[in-house]
């Protein structure tokens, strides 16, 4: 049995996040549509139990989000999106020293490389009387791009460098769908 005389655990964090975010759209039943999003933050918390100052776990500070759609038809329409993201923390005391990532001093200090992806899609309709057939087609991650997560750690026997393997997210990821409404 474990008994504490004194509660270990308590939330010592504060902080604030701060940030803008702009949308320019264009909507349009016919032709081209679309719009574009950026948004910035900035996320800082502090410890106060031993007074450390770092970025939240999570923080990113760019965003790029931005979808285009062109209806070329009534029934035919091909459309695109492009997300970029800004890489977040690596989440832990590292730092990063002649291309090695070794323990550190400070928290959340080396990030992730950015996430970069663009989607296209295709659909083409069907009318009938009574019901609507719709084909797509997808290709998601079109360009391949290998955005990473963290997977494992490892510390080496001096206690100071860190082997960790970089989980890589889906490749290009085609896909057909029929839809039937009636």
């Amino acid at each position: 049995m474990i008994v504490f005389t004194e509660l270990p655990f308590r939330n010592a964090l504060i902080g604030h996040a701060r940030g803008i975010e702009l949308t320019f759209q264009r909507r349009s039943a016919n032709r081209l549509t679309g719009w574009v999003s950026y948004a910035y933050s900035k996320t800082l918390l502090r410890d106060e139990q031993n007074n450390l100052s770092f970025a939240s776990d999570f923080d990113q500070r760019h965003t790029l989000s931005t979808h285009a759609s062109y209806r070329f038809t009534g029934t035919f329409n091909v459309s695109g999106q492009w997300r970029f993201g800004s890489g977040q923390p690596i989440q832990g005391f590292f730092q990063r020293e002649q291309g090695n990532i070794n323990v550190g001093s400070e928290r959340n200090q080396i990030r992730f490389p950015a996430y970069n992806r663009v989607d296209i899609r295709a659909n083409k309709a069907f009318l009938f009387k009574k019901s609507k057939l719709t084909l797509s087609a997808e290709v998601l991650n079109v360009l391949n791009r290998e955005n990473v997560s963290f997977l494992n750690l490892n510390v080496d026997r001096t206690g100071r460098r860190i082997f960790g393997s970089y989980a890589p997210a889906f490749p290009i990821l085609p896909s057909v769908g029929i839809a039937i409404e009636f």
